[in-house]
């Protein structure tokens, strides 16, 4: 199912608030009337992608964290 067919798919300025709320704090901020609805479109969902791996990565960590403490707390006692 493409893009365009799915229901679920944000509007042209929330896709533009998403990509605006993760590139402008690090200066990558792409002119919002250079890009055509596709390029908007292709952005956000590399960015969505990036931000779940991103979180995915997060929640591995804290896990492992959890897990060692785990281990030292059942060694210790």
């Amino acid at each position: 199912m493409s893009l365009i067919e799915n229901q679920n798919t944000p509007s042209f300025l929330e896709m533009w608030k998403f990509i605006e709320k993760n590139l402008n704090p690090i200066g990558m901020m792409p002119d919002m009337a250079s890009l055509d609805y596709t390029q908007v479109s292709r952005l956000y969902l590399e960015l969505r992608s990036l931000d779940r791996t991103f979180r995915d990565l997060i929640q591995v960590h804290v896990l492992r964290n959890e897990l060692a403490y785990s281990l030292l707390c059942t060694l210790v006692n």
